[in-house]
């Protein structure tokens, strides 16, 4: 790819996959509550069943979403057809980990983004996790959308899964942040 092309690119770089951290210079996230809810259209997941995704709120210009589990930076499954506007982004190696804004024209929450779980070794739950931007003086961080968990009858995750302190404190505090907006 020549330099002139790489510099038509849009979207989240490759680097932003773990921090979810786009690379605006001298811009920092709101912090304040986001005005963006990522709807899920399911309680739960399991490996050949494609889970739709959606972004409500305001319009918006930028996007990065994956699905991981607490406590891991990993992107899990893969994005499908990404609609217009946007586009798939390598995280984790899995070319397919993650969506990204392909150029910066008006996305709105009829946008709908289809994620297929793994088809092996998926986690016991996951969640939904964005960073949003309205423009690029002015974006959220960490949005996430409730937790899926894996149905008992997916065939994705017989081996044993080990509990680790970081995934019961970051389940324990998804928790808190759930029952604190009731």
């Amino acid at each position: 790819m020549t330099s002139a092309r790489k510099a038509n690119v849009v979207g989240a770089p490759a680097s932003a996959c773990k921090t979810m951290k786009p690379i605006h210079m001298g811009v920092h996230s709101q912090p304040h509550p986001a005005p963006y809810e990522l709807l899920v259209w399911a309680h739960s997941f399991t490996n050949g069943w494609p889970i739709t995704v959606q972004v409500l709120g305001p319009e918006y210009r930028g996007l990065l979403l994956e699905a991981r589990m607490f406590g891991s930076t990993a992107a899990l499954g893969t994005w499908q057809s990404p609609p217009n506007n946007t586009r798939f982004l390598q995280c984790s190696g899995n070319p397919q980990g993650a969506v990204t804004h392909s150029n910066m024209e008006l996305k709105t929450s009829l946008a709908t983004y289809t994620w297929l779980p793994l088809s092996s070794g998926c986690p016991p739950f996951i969640a939904f996790i964005a960073t949003v931007a309205h423009s690029r003086e002015t974006y959220w961080l960490n949005i996430k959308s409730k937790i899926l968990w894996r149905d008992p009858t997916a065939t994705c995750g017989t081996e044993k899964f080990t509990w680790t302190a970081t995934t019961v404190i970051g389940l324990l505090f998804h928790l808190l942040l759930l029952l604190s907006c009731i």
